[in-house]
């Protein structure tokens, strides 16, 4: 490969990850969100929607929040953000959430303040999260073999290219 398209490569790369950080950004401030795309990684919620979609969120004051709308909230004991549906608004203002495939709630569900809800989910785009879930559960765990093999195979074209 040529300097100048190692230089060209780079710099599509480069602008993907500053578009890709522009759009997420700009749809957070479109949304009123913290987070307007979210990947679903259970089938708590089956079947509304599967492992692998991606979620598009609206951010919503806790007043316009109803029993029955489907809500992403980080509750602090948990790493990941939550995707369930309102199944209860306590007396106190906060509220309790289930997801449709799941037998109960979990203890983290009962209490949920306002302040750890990221929005409620307005569309629903399957399968698109695989694509996350992929990088996260296979490529990263995975990296330092991904990397061995990349090399070998940067090598190997570098060799036959050398040789012709």
């Amino acid at each position: 490969m040529e300097l100048k398209e190692l230089n060209s490569s780079v710099i599509y790369v480069v602008l993907g990850i500053l578009f890709a950080f522009g759009t997420n950004q700009g749809l957070a401030f479109a949304l009123s969100t913290d987070m307007p795309i979210v990947a679903v990684e259970s089938d708590s919620m089956v079947p509304t929607f599967y492992r692998g979609d991606i979620l598009i969120l609206q951010g919503a004051p806790a007043d316009q929040l109803v029993v029955g709308d489907i809500i992403v909230f980080s509750p602090p004991s948990q790493p990941t953000p939550i995707v369930h549906r309102i199944v209860e608004i306590n007396p106190d203002g906060t509220f309790q959430t289930k997801g449709d495939a799941n037998s109960g709630q979990l203890s983290f569900e009962k209490s949920i303040k306002e302040g750890e809800i990221h929005g409620r989910e307005i569309v629903i785009i399957p399968y698109l999260g695989w694509i996350k879930i992929g990088m996260m559960e296979y490529l990263l765990p995975n990296i330092l073999w991904v990397i061995l093999l990349g090399a070998i195979g940067a090598g190997i074209y570098v060799g036959t290219k050398t040789f012709i």
